[in-house]
């Protein structure tokens, strides 16, 4: 089921704040630290997509930080949305796979949510998490969604997650302005979409290589989201200082 209404706020309001603990515990405890940067924000009183790569396990969960700060409703299309419950409170939609009913369904559920702003619905177009630098080709649900929304902000998102000298890896999230595309011809359209988040993720891929310190990440105008976890012999070191 999509629709959820029936549901009391109540059990709502404690499901929604069961997911967000989930997600904010993760990511402090496996992340040493998670940056954002945004070109341009959402523009409030508008729907937007932020479409984004999806290499990493971690993408919604990123996603979900990202947005949360925004003070708008958020959605986010879920393959395996039966085995996470709670995350329908923070507006995750069912997208199973191999499931072309209930994938339409949610297609169309997400076009009306979006005619209700103002709305961020964040959207992977290549459809499945995968590994590698390189973009699959992106699925036409972006450009069918963006041709039925005339007031859509497509908002292109970058996610590289990096190595550090340290224990936990971090994360960087760039959104950059938004997509204008010259096209109007549906594979061309998606062909430009795909290209422009290509380099946006190869770009900031290079960048945070350079970016390992917090002071660095400040200066190339990186917020900290997520303040993480230090090494083990960081955290040895300070309990051994007088």
């Amino acid at each position: 089921m999509v629709e959820r209404t029936h549901i009391p706020a109540t059990i709502t309001a404690v499901a929604r704040w069961m997911a967000d603990r989930l997600i904010c515990r993760s990511m402090a405890s496996h992340f040493r630290a998670v940056y954002a940067r945004l070109v341009q924000p959402p523009v409030p009183n508008r729907p937007a997509i932020v479409f984004a790569n999806h290499h990493y396990w971690w993408d919604g969960y990123l996603c979900y930080l990202l947005g949360k700060g925004w003070g708008q409703p958020m959605n986010l299309w879920m393959e395996e949305w039966r085995w996470f419950p709670p995350f329908w409170a923070l507006g995750a939609l069912p997208y199973p796979a191999g499931d072309t009913t209930a994938r339409a369904r949610t297609l169309r559920h997400t076009l009306r949510l979006l005619q209700e702003p103002p709305r961020v619905l964040f959207l992977f177009p290549e459809g499945v998490i995968h590994t590698g630098y390189h973009l699959l080709p992106f699925q036409r649900s972006l450009f069918w969604l963006a041709q039925h929304v005339p007031q859509l902000q497509l908002l292109p998102l970058a996610i590289v997650i990096t190595p550090t000298l340290h224990q936990y890896p971090r994360a960087f999230l760039h959104l950059d302005a938004p997509f204008q595309p010259h096209s109007t011809a549906p594979e061309a359209w998606l062909a430009e979409a795909q290209e422009r988040v290509a380099e946006l993720v190869e770009a900031l891929r290079q960048e945070a290589e350079c970016l390992d310190t917090a002071e660095k990440a400040q200066e190339a105008g990186f917020v900290l989201l997520v303040r993480g976890k230090t090494s083990v012999n960081e955290r040895w070191w300070a309990r051994m200082m007088p």
